[in-house]
């Protein structure tokens, strides 16, 4: 009869995270990162082709990159926050655009900080957030900024290649607006929820990307829910999704993880291109 022999997390000297998920036999750890890696690479060739030159050798070196990197987090418990399944993506995705210049808004604990700057070493990353009080995590060489991104004159620069993150809660509509103005061309957005899966976060960012792509959502509607015993309510302005929609010349969310990592679900992490010529440059 086959035995299973067991040892305490704690016993194993080079683990300091009692909830640790992780394949740690060599073979089977660097398998199961080749399958998702072969998702990734599929990901970039056909759903967000519109990256930059090069785009998909950096992704598939980035999964491999990540599986190391992910055990030296700064944040163990990111409660609120990124996952081990978005984490991934939103370094994959970051590594592969290469940019000079991020904005991340949504700061919460800095996990997604110490993301972005492990995707991108060299980039000018500013950081906004209407209150530092979870931060953990704080990168020395990050601009921070308490106070909504609108509140900053800030822009993508002239030749520079810049990537806007939005993890906020606030409505897709108005950041993708926002974004164009100031002549941002991709952006990277969290909970993507449906419509019918509002319940999925505390203040989900309505309308979401999804909703405003939805050709079933084109009309003005009450859209209610319940989470965690609270009654939610959100009244849907076709306008602002049309106004949105115009803006997007490319999007695609990114596929879920879970099957393969068995990790918790991810939050529709999507990737959007914006078209050219926004006018805050």
């Amino acid at each position: 009869m086959n035995s299973i022999s067991v040892v305490k997390i704690t016993d194993l000297p080079e683990s300091t995270d009692p909830h640790r998920r992780a394949m740690l036999d060599p073979e089977f750890a660097a398998r199961l990162a080749e399958q998702v890696a072969r998702l990734v690479s599929d990901t970039v060739c056909t759903q967000v082709n519109f990256l930059p030159s090069g785009a998909l050798e950096r992704a598939r070196e980035a999964v491999f990159a990540f599986y190391d990197l992910y055990e030296q987090r700064p944040v163990r418990d990111n409660l609120g926050g990124f996952g081990f399944n978005d984490s991934l993506w939103l370094f994959v995705l970051a590594r592969a655009i290469d940019p000079a210049f991020i904005v991340e808004s949504g700061v919460h604990r800095g996990h997604t900080t110490w993301l972005l700057r492990a995707a991108c070493p060299d980039a000018e990353l500013h950081c906004f957030d209407v209150q530092f009080g979870n931060r953990v995590h704080v990168d020395v060489n990050a601009h921070y900024h308490e106070h909504d991104w609108m509140e900053t004159e800030i822009s993508a620069p002239d030749g520079r290649r810049s990537l806007v993150f939005f993890d906020d809660h606030v409505s897709h509509a108005r950041r993708i607006v926002e974004a164009w103005r100031r002549g941002f061309q991709l952006a990277i957005f969290d909970d993507n929820f449906p419509a019918y899966n509002l319940y999925a976060t505390g203040r989900p960012p309505v309308p979401t990307l999804d909703m405003i792509l939805d050709p079933d959502l084109d009309r003005a509607c009450q859209i209610e829910w319940t989470r965690n015993g609270k009654r939610y309510s959100y009244r849907h302005d076709p306008a602002d999704a049309r106004t949105a929609r115009a803006l997007i010349d490319r999007y695609a969310v990114m596929p879920e993880l879970a099957l393969l990592t068995r990790h918790s679900t991810g939050s529709g992490l999507s990737l959007v291109k914006l078209a050219s010529a926004g006018c805050g440059n």
